[in-house]
């Protein structure tokens, strides 16, 4: 999975990864979505095969997707059942055939998608969601620090991971609370 080299931010689960695409969700959001370029890039980004860029009804799908997905995965976390308007658009969203591997001549794998739309991207993104979310391992969380609204599928070894990523929300708390060590050591 893609670290976030690019302008996308990745957790670990493809699933939770298209929630990220609305930064700042809780205080001020900022889609990163916001045309069919941008969904094609974040595809690329995790690494699935796209052909060419998807129609604006597919990007609407995407968007309506993601927010089923995020309220789906807000409702787990809260231990409250999932609705079935939100469980209709993932179960709807994972039934088209999916990219399938070949090896190539190369001797390497690609993934091939088996239409030139973009319903097989989103059909991979809902199959993964549905995993995340029926796990029932209580490692599906809402980051830690409260100005982040993400949700992340801890997959350390403890499972008792706080922040959507360490580098980020983690690193901000640790400083925080450091600063505050050293005022009070002051």
């Amino acid at each position: 999975m893609p670290t976030g080299a690019g302008r996308f931010a990745f957790g670990s689960r493809l699933g939770i990864d298209l929630t990220w695409t609305i930064r700042f969700r809780s205080v001020q959001p900022v889609e990163l979505l916001a045309t069919g370029e941008d969904l094609r890039d974040w595809a690329v980004e995790v690494g699935l095969p796209v052909a060419g860029v998807p129609t604006e009804s597919e990007l609407e799908d995407a968007r309506r997707l993601r927010e089923a997905i995020y309220r789906a995965a807000r409702s787990v976390i809260d231990g409250h059942a999932i609705t079935a308007v939100d469980r209709k658009v993932i179960n709807h969203a994972a039934t088209p055939a999916v990219p399938v591997p070949r090896l190539t001549a190369g001797g390497t794998s690609e993934l091939v998608a088996p239409a030139d739309t973009f319903t097989p991207i989103l059909a991979v993104v809902a199959r993964d969601a549905i995993d995340v979310l029926s796990r029932g391992d209580g490692r599906l969380r809402l980051c830690a620090d409260e100005r982040c609204s993400l949700v992340f599928y801890d997959e350390s070894r403890p499972g008792q991971r706080r922040w959507c990523a360490t580098a980020r929300c983690g690193n901000r708390a640790n400083t925080k609370a450091y600063r505050t060590r050293q005022g009070d050591t002051a």
